[in-house]
């Protein structure tokens, strides 16, 4: 795999890059190489002495509760872990799972939460750990634009969550919400993207007081531009300012085409390919003629799963560098790098 530097130099001789070697970094109860949208199991906390634990959550129902397992399959009963976590436990105004990120170096699972109760939604960002302790890192954000409304961690519509210079335990968590109008507070075009800046700092970041939520007012598309179709949940930044991610698989035979659709986007120019080949020889074996994807970013991967009734097999984590760079390359080899 070629490493990509900043600024990189485009050549004209280009060939569409190959899949990075997925990874295993974890033993894990429940791991399984065929991914059910209902049934996927994610490796548990790093700092905890329970060889193979696991988290076991619902990536269909975004209301179901997280359940926590040793290596033995037997579920731990700690904390808010005793019966499940659920939503609810998590804040006690919250209706519905947004989004996960699980970080390695904090030890937290943060889970962006939504009280779909008011109108418009209020968003809290809040973490729990091993011992199931749940921490209420921010306040509540009641949002002004409606694109954010009832926004679901099993839509690939909706934003995953990243950490501003993609270090896990430090930087602002940010919320992207490509298809958004901020000027008319809407879902509808022209997009120009609406940004939730989520500090769970005890000092003021990026602007941002601690512990508190902002939304943006004029997007986060480069020189006020604007699109007109809306991308799907996006992985990066990258290193070139890259970012995008697969969203589906056309077959179920992958033979015919081994490699999902997906976009790309350019943060410095607005550049984008939009719903392209991306990428060959992928790893993910479809066990449905149509299969939706996304990928959470777990313990400094991303780990791939599906959304909706869809079925995969395959490799599904990656590390988050080489996932990186291997969009660098597709981005090259679409001329937008």
């Amino acid at each position: 795999m070629t490493g990509l530097s900043a600024n990189i130099i485009t050549s004209k001789n280009r060939a569409m890059p190959s899949w990075p070697r997925c990874t295993v970094d974890y033993y894990y109860f429940g791991m399984d190489l065929t991914q059910g949208a209902g049934n996927n199991y994610f490796p548990a906390f790093t700092n905890d002495s329970l060889t193979g634990s696991s988290l076991k959550i619902d990536t269909q129902t975004p209301t179901t509760a997280i359940y926590y397992y040793n290596g033995q399959g037997v579920q731990v009963t700690t904390g808010v872990w005793n019966g499940g976590f659920t939503v609810a436990e998590a804040w006690s105004d919250a209706d519905q799972w947004v989004a996960f990120y699980m970080d390695g170096v904090d030890n937290k699972l943060y889970c962006l939460v939504m009280d779909y109760s008011p109108n418009p939604d209020k968003y809290r960002m809040v973490s729990v750990d091993k011992d199931g302790t749940v921490v209420l890192e921010t306040a509540a954000l009641q949002n002004t634009n409606t694109a954010l409304s009832n926004n679901q961690f099993t839509q690939t519509s909706t934003p995953i969550l990243y950490r501003v210079g993609g270090v896990d335990g430090t930087g602002n968590f940010r919320f992207d919400k490509d298809g958004a109008n901020t000027d008319d507070d809407d879902a509808g075009t022209p997009y120009d993207g609406v940004r939730l800046e989520i500090n769970t700092s005890g000092s003021t970041v990026n602007g941002v007081a601690a512990n508190t939520i902002v939304e943006t007012t004029d997007g986060f598309w480069p020189n006020n531009l604007y699109h007109y179709s809306a991308l799907p949940s996006m992985m990066g930044p990258t290193a070139n300012n890259i970012r995008g991610g697969p969203d589906h698989i056309f077959t179920s035979d992958y033979r015919l085409l081994n490699s999902p659709g997906g976009n790309l986007v350019n943060m410095d120019t607005a550049k984008m390919v939009w719903e392209t080949q991306w990428g060959l020889h992928c790893p993910f074996v479809p066990n449905t003629t149509f299969v939706n994807m996304k990928a959470l970013p777990w313990l400094g991967n991303y780990h791939f799963h599906p959304v909706s009734s869809s079925t995969m097999k395959g490799g599904v984590e990656f590390e988050r560098a080489a996932i990186h760079n291997f969009m660098d390359e597709l981005a090259v080899f679409y001329g937008i790098l």
